[in-house]
């Protein structure tokens, strides 16, 4: 069986304390037709140094100023060769070994799919938890992680992110996937293991909720709907109580709140 090419992209600045795990879930993958991409913002702290530790097993390596994240994304996208393409970051990792074989060592076409995606888990303080993602329709983003998602490479190469949205723009992409008609495919396959606890849209809610609600806009929902108003609202809400109460009542209350859910599986830490 041919395998396919999977372009996998790790985009990093100044993370020197957490980018070698992100570098070791990747090289240790049993998938063996994988190009490993590495994007850094230039970093100070020694990440680069760190990188240069497994220069010989990559692909690709740059350190150079970016214009943020998405814009260093797009670099990885240029510089993908395969058929494939998923964006491991700094910080995050494979869930397995098997991970990307799960995916890719199965007799199934995909040539029909512009994304693959599968389950993820996310991780926070006390304990970790499994969410699936479900199937896409035109009205729910983001249906899974962005770290689970691979992506057709000559698909992703005519849309690259949108650098107009600072935060979400791997949302958008997606979005904008799904409303022109691509068909994107979910697999029953835990991918990737994401730090939860902190991330850009944690930190910065009102701003995430308002390239939601304006990309939602911009594919034709109603600017005057009463559930973006609440949306908004409610983020401002989140933002100026996260500064009120304590940092870790707040994990607190944000754990026991998860652990409410049932459509997901809890792991003690």
């Amino acid at each position: 069986m041919i395998q396919d090419k999977v372009s996998v992209v790790t985009v990093v600045y100044n993370a020197v304390s957490i980018i070698e795990e992100t570098i070791k879930s990747v090289l240790s993958q049993t998938y063996t037709n994988i190009e490993y991409i590495v994007i850094d913002g230039g970093s100070t702290d020694g990440t680069v140094e760190l990188i240069k530790k497994y220069e010989d097993q990559l692909y690709i390596f740059v350190s150079e100023p970016d214009k943020g994240i998405y814009d260093a994304m797009n670099k990885g996208i240029d510089k993908a060769t395969g058929n494939w393409i998923n964006f491991m970051n700094a910080g995050d990792h494979f869930y397995s070994p098997d991970a990307v074989s799960e995916i890719f060592d199965v007799q199934e076409d995909y040539s029909n799919y512009a994304t693959v995606y599968g389950d993820a888990e996310y991780r926070l303080k006390s304990f970790s938890y499994i969410r699936q993602g479900y199937e896409c329709d035109r009205d729910h983003f983001m249906p899974f992680s962005h770290q689970a998602a691979f992506a057709r490479v000559d698909v992703a190469k005519k849309n690259k992110f949108n650098l107009k949205y600072k935060i979400a723009a791997d949302t958008e992409f997606f979005l904008r996937l799904n409303r022109e008609g691509y068909v994107l495919k979910h697999v029953s396959v835990i991918v990737c293991s994401y730090d939860a606890s902190v991330g850009i849209s944690m930190n910065s809610e009102v701003k995430h909720a308002k390239e939601f609600v304006d990309m939602q806009i911009a594919y034709g929902a109603p600017k005057d709907s009463s559930y973006f108003k609440k949306y908004i609202r409610n983020a401002y809400l989140r933002q100026y109580m996260r500064r009120l109460i304590p940092h870790f009542i707040w994990e607190r209350m944000r754990e026991n709140k998860i652990k409410k859910q049932t459509d997901i599986t809890i792991k003690e830490i």
